[in-house]
């Protein structure tokens, strides 16, 4: 008795590194992609980023950590504190209401509300391209399982004809 050729691993398009022959995820916890010759999503849109689009998610990822809110805080307390005296032998450059500070808030916040819409655009069609693949998968799926029904109807109709002995 010879002996069955063994199955050649899968190599996976992402990373490169060889899976199990029947895997259908790389096997490599930093990868973990799906197995198969299609395009990833995310590693499209990335590619196809603009300068400003990569900044402005580089940016929003930043706002969003408790990292931007830490660095606002300690950035508010020495304003206040070099303007209201805390700190001695500094002349105040910004003296009470903090006019300066607040300019300088409404500017930051134009720019964070254009970095967060640039982002949310790109969140946008990173979502319709995700749709758009579901249902062409939908409908690969419909026509696949439609074939097999038909060949399965045509299997009974042939088996039909025969009677169990």
């Amino acid at each position: 008795m010879s002996a069955a050729p063994a199955a050649t691993p899968q190599i996976c398009p992402a990373c490169g590194g060889e899976n199990q022959p029947d895997a259908v995820f790389c096997d490599h916890p930093p990868c973990h992609k799906a197995l198969g010759n299609f395009k990833y999503v995310t590693e499209e849109l990335i590619a196809e980023a603009k300068w400003h689009e990569a900044l402005a998610e580089r940016t929003t990822a930043f706002i969003g950590k408790p990292h931007f809110l830490l660095a606002h805080g300690v950035w508010f307390f020495i304003w206040i504190a070099l303007n209201t005296g805390l700190v001695m032998g500094v002349t105040h450059f910004d003296a009470y209401p903090f006019s300066l500070l607040g300019i300088i808030l409404a500017a930051e916040a134009i720019f964070i509300t254009g970095f967060l819409l640039v982002t949310q655009n790109r969140q946008n069609a990173h979502a319709s391209k995700r749709a758009e693949l579901d249902y062409e998968v939908n409908v690969r799926t419909y026509r696949e399982i439609a074939r097999i029904e038909g060949k399965l109807d045509a299997l009974i109709e042939r088996l039909s004809g025969f009677e169990a002995p």
